[in-house]
Order: C-alpha cells, then sequence, then structure tokens
C-alpha cells in the first residue's frame, strides 16, 4: 500500500513537474513573442564617401602645398643670393670716388647792367640784361621824367635769357633823367640814368635847322620821332598827314642847346601807305616822307633817312630805308658851296638798304644835303657838319 501510495506520489510529483516544465518553456516562450522588433541602425554609406572624397582632395591640396613651399624656399635662396650681390656692389660703387655736383643756379629775375650811369647827347648806352624768357623778343625804352617814352627798340635774348644792345641816343634829347626799361614778357626792370649836354652840340647863334624822324618805315601803333636842331628858343611846329589828306599837328619848343624832339602818338587812327611831316621854324620848312605799314605788308615805299641829324668830322654817316627790291639806290651829298660825294647800293631783297658816307676833316663845315635816289623817286635830307 504504502508502495503505490509512492508510485502515486512519484507520479503526481512527475506531473508536476512536466506540469511546471511545460508552463515555464510556455511562458518564456510567450515573453518571447511578445518581445519588439530589434532597432534598424541608419545607412551613411554616402556620408562617409562624400567625407572620403574630402579628405582625399585636401591630400592633394597639401601636396600642392608641399610644392608652393619648395618654390617659395628656391625664391626666398635666389633672393638672398641677390641680396648679396647688390651689397657687394654698393660696396664697389662706395669705393669708386664721387664727381663733386654743382648747385642749380637758383632762377634769375630780370636785371640791367649798364656801362655807366651818366651820358652825353651822342652816346651810345651798352645795355646788357639777364633773367630773360630765353630766344623771346624784348622791348627796351627810354623813359623820360615825365614817363614819356622816347625811344623804343625791340630785340632778341639769347638761349640763356641773356640780352646785349647799344642804344645810340640823339643830341635832340634834352638833358635830364631819364630811366632804361627792358621788358620781357610779364617781367619788367629799370636803372636810372642821366644825360648831360654834349660838348660838340651846335651854339645857339649857328643858325642850324635841321629835322629827321627815327626811323623810315613805322608799324601802326608805333611812335613817331622827329628830332633835330634849330634856334634855341623858338618854336617849332610839325604836320603829319596821311596818305588820305588826314592831318595831325604838334608843337615844342627848341631846347637852349638847340635840339628838339616831337612825337605823334600811336593811338592816332594811322593809315598804311605814305605819310608826309612837314617840320617848320622861323619860316623854314623841311618835308620828310615816312611809310607806316603793317608786319605783314607787301608794299614797298620809297624812304630815306639818315642816323642822326648832326655829325662831327670824321664821322661816319649812315642813310637807310626801303626801296625796290633788288636795285639800285644812289645818295648824293652836297655841301653849301656845291662841293658834292656820291655812294651807290643795291636793295635787299626785301627792300631794305642802307648807304655809308666818311665825313673827311677836310670837308666844310655846315649844312649838308643829301638827295637819296631809286628809280624814279628821290628824297632829300639835310644834315649839320660840324668839327
Amino acid at each position: 500500500m504504502i508502495r503505490d501510495y509512492a508510485v502515486i506520489t512519484l507520479g503526481v510529483l512527475t506531473l508536476l513537474a512536466t506540469s511546471g516544465a511545460v508552463y515555464g518553456i510556455l511562458t518564456i516562450n510567450t515573453q518571447i513573442q511578445a518581445k519588439p522588433e530589434q532597432v534598424k541602425i541608419p545607412d551613411y554609406t554616402a556620408e562617409l564617401d562624400s567625407l572620403k572624397s574630402q579628405v582625399d582632395s585636401i591630400n592633394s591640396q597639401i601636396g600642392t602645398m608641399s610644392t608652393s613651399l619648395a618654390t617659395l624656399d628656391t625664391l626666398k635662396t635666389n633672393v638672398a643670393d641677390i641680396s648679396g650681390k647688390l651689397s657687394d656692389l654698393q660696396a664697389k660703387a662706395d669705393a669708386v670716388p664721387q664727381p663733386v655736383q654743382t648747385p642749380t643756379a637758383p632762377s634769375v629775375s630780370l636785371a640791367i647792367v649798364l656801362d655807366k650811369s651818366s651820358y652825353l647827347q651822342t652816346d651810345t648806352i651798352k645795355i646788357t640784361a639777364i633773367g630773360a624768357n630765353p630766344q623771346k623778343t624784348v622791348d627796351i625804352e627810354l623813359i623820360d621824367s615825365t614817363g614819356f617814352v622816347v625811344l623804343h627798340k625791340t630785340t632778341w635774348s639769347d638761349s640763356s635769357g641773356k640780352i646785349s644792345y647799344d642804344m645810340q641816343l640823339s643830341s635832340a634829347l634834352p638833358v635830364g633823367n631819364y630811366q632804361v626799361q627792358i621788358i620781357s614778357d610779364a617781367q619788367t626792370s629799370t636803372q636810372p640814368i642821366t644825360i648831360t649836354q654834349s660838348s660838340t652840340v651846335p651854339t645857339t647863334t649857328s643858325g642850324i635847322f635841321t629835322a629827321q624822324t627815327d626811323k623810315s618805315v613805322y608799324n601802326t601803333g608805333d611812335f613817331i620821332q622827329v628830332l633835330g636842331a634849330g634856334q634855341a628858343g623858338t618854336s617849332i611846329t610839325g604836320v603829319l598827314t596821311s596818305p588820305t589828306g588826314k592831318t595831325y599837328s604838334t608843337a615844342t619848343t627848341i631846347q637852349s642847346d638847340g635840339s628838339f624832339v616831337m612825337f605823334f602818338s600811336p593811338s592816332q587812327p594811322y593809315e598804311t601807305g605814305t605819310w608826309s611831316i612837314l617840320v617848320t621854324n622861323l619860316g623854314q620848312t623841311k618835308s620828310l616822307t615816312i611809310y607806316v605799314g603793317t608786319s605783314s605788308s607787301g608794299s614797298y615805299a620809297f624812304t630815306a633817312q639818315t642816323d642822326k641829324a648832326v655829325y662831327n668830322k670824321g664821322n661816319l654817316v649812315q642813310v637807310s630805308g626801303t626801296g625796290q627790291p633788288n636795285t639800285s639806290v644812289s645818295a648824293v651829298f652836297t655841301s653849301q658851296s656845291g662841293q658834292t660825294h656820291t655812294t651807290t647800293t643795291t636793295s635787299n631783297s626785301d627792300g631794305t638798304y642802307s648807304l655809308f658816307f666818311s665825313i673827311s676833316t677836310s670837308y666844310e663845315t655846315g649844312n649838308w644835303l643829301v638827295s637819296v635816289s631809286n628809280l624814279s623817286q628821290s628824297k632829300t635830307l639835310s644834315i649839320y657838319i660840324q668839327s
């Protein structure tokens, strides 16, 4: 009986064990079936491929930079070599003696230098100036104490801006204080001078009457100057007549030394062509002829002019003017007693001419006539010769 109970008990226990095992298996299976699905890992393959490409590019650039650094190292070496050679050349240059440099002269303003400060009426002013504009026309003027321009000349400066000019004075100029003025573009310079009476000026009782213009050909706008000698303290008049008959008058009083000078202003509406000037003193009249034109004028008027009115024995008389180009011009000098001397020349291609006549010490003093001829035209001038 006990044995049966034992068998039954073992059977029950076996059944229970088997049931427990089955239950456990079923429980585990249920848990397994109830477990959620496995989590999926993202696919980064494309991103990794892109990063790989970028890394390859960086590696390539690093290689290029390495090459550039090598090039820079080469350039650095070359620069160092050039620098060394330059230093060597500089050392050699420093060892060579350097020439002394002459300092550049500062710009010089216009300045006049005269040979002296006091002149006789028949002297020549030797004018030198520096500081003018190079190779330009320069105006040279003689101005009296009232500011009036009594002489006006034009010349040229040289390539260094230097001016050299000889201005011939006239015995007809009154004694007194004057200024020599030079004008070069916008620059002006003056130098005072004094003109004194010449010891050879004819006396007031000589009875001389002469009249000359300062030149024979003028441009429109020029001063026309008439000078000469006459009875001291007497009145002298001048009448300028144009080619169309218009007249302009001026008058002055002869100086105590017997000289006079008259001017016709350039403000007059001068016509181009041949003009006449009648100069009268104490019933005596001198007739002068001038030509007024422009620098482009192609006309050739016949004119004649001596360089001054009063001469000393031993002087050279110059007669100049214009005529027909390349033609003969002659001059006959006649004394009061009828003594004559003749000289001839040929006018230049521009119509200008110059005649010269030497005054011998044996020639008589007094008034002489100068008759100048060109083709069918003639002019008569008057000069005075003194001892």
